[in-house]
């Protein structure tokens, strides 16, 4: 991917809330019908508007079986330099259980509009967007619960903060508060003491303050969690070897939400592929969860089948979800 330029004084404050759009073709989808297992799946892309005027490209994939029947839908979110590619990843462990996923470009990201990302701040405003949207088109429809990576586990989180109606939550990798994440990057990937860390800080947040038009300060995550009500379930996931978002950030999460929660640690870098058992554990949660709080469930047996890589066509497709690591569904650079 092309990395974007920067002016000299751009270069302590753009990356973060302009790295490098993901550029796809909208065949990188792949097919709008095909099969996962014994379920036949339709892809259906839409467009919507959300409460900043900014018009977002979402797709949803849905069980041909159950498109006139009540069933649960999990919303993915990916990461900062990324896009609605990445929800492929978890079609195969989601669509046989009756389950369907909706990926969104958030805004800044993919191909929808917007000239900034914000970590979360305003994606998290489009999520409650979306929700509004699906309820209004998509009756069948019951719950709708929230899996993000990296900046969209942090999305998930607030989304969840501002809609009660969000009960089911996956969170791989979100940090706990942006400025420490920074400091701590700062530190160890750059050596910066703190002094200067602090100095130079002021005139990032200034900045980002005036031309993104979000407060760096409003993502202190261990506070928002705080506030989430007790009926919530949360799945935390974390990669002991991640070096961008370290295990402290998603276990100092876990303690201090008061809901029901799991946290699942493994063997992995940020942007490694996640274990076949991690994903599988993670999918029993939700189904357990969807099939206690929904009257009109839907749901298949909770014993997920694992022999289905071959059947989506995404293995070749590269999807940057942050820019400085290798992304984790790809089998080779581009």
């Amino acid at each position: 991917m092309k990395q974007p330029e920067y002016k000299c004084t751009e270069k302590l404050w753009k990356p973060i809330v302009r790295p490098p759009r993901h550029n796809y073709r909208l065949k990188d989808m792949g097919n709008e019908i095909f099969m996962v297992q014994d379920t036949v799946v339709k892809r259906i892309d839409f467009e919507m508007v959300n409460s900043r005027g900014l018009t977002l490209q979402c797709s949803l994939f849905e069980p041909v079986r159950m498109q006139d029947k009540p069933h649960c839908c999990m919303i993915y979110l990916h990461g900062n330099s990324s896009s609605r590619v990445e929800s492929l990843t978890i079609l195969e462990y989601l669509l046989p259980q009756n389950i369907s996923v909706c990926g969104i470009d958030l805004s800044g990201s993919g191909q929808s509009q917007g000239e900034y990302i914000s970590l979360g701040f305003y994606e998290s405003r489009d999520v409650v967007d979306l929700y509004n949207y699906l309820r209004s088109n998509k009756p069948f429809i019951t719950q709708i619960g929230l899996w993000g990576r990296s900046m969209g586990s942090v999305t998930a989180i607030i989304a969840a903060s501002l809609n009660s109606n969000f009960k089911m939550l996956v969170c791989d990798s979100p940090f706990s508060n942006l400025t420490h994440l920074c400091q701590e990057l700062a530190s160890n990937t750059y050596s910066i003491p703190g002094c200067c860390f602090n100095c130079f800080w002021c005139f990032v947040k200034s900045k980002i303050r005036k031309e993104a038009k979000f407060n760096i300060d409003d993502l202190n995550i261990i506070q928002i969690i705080q506030t989430l009500p007790t009926d919530v379930s949360i799945v935390f996931l974390s990669a002991k070897g991640d070096t961008l978002i370290r295990e402290k950030h998603p276990k100092v999460l876990s303690e201090k939400f008061r809901g029901i929660k799991e946290l699942i640690q493994f063997e992995g870098t940020h942007n490694s592929k996640r274990p076949i058992e991690v994903m599988k554990a993670t999918v029993q949660f939700i189904v357990a969860f969807m099939e206690k709080n929904d009257q009109h469930s839907c749901l298949k047996d909770t014993k997920v089948s694992l022999n289905c890589k071959d059947q989506i066509p995404i293995t070749d497709v590269v999807v940057p979800l942050l820019y400085s690591e290798r992304p984790y569904i790809s089998k080779t650079e581009k």
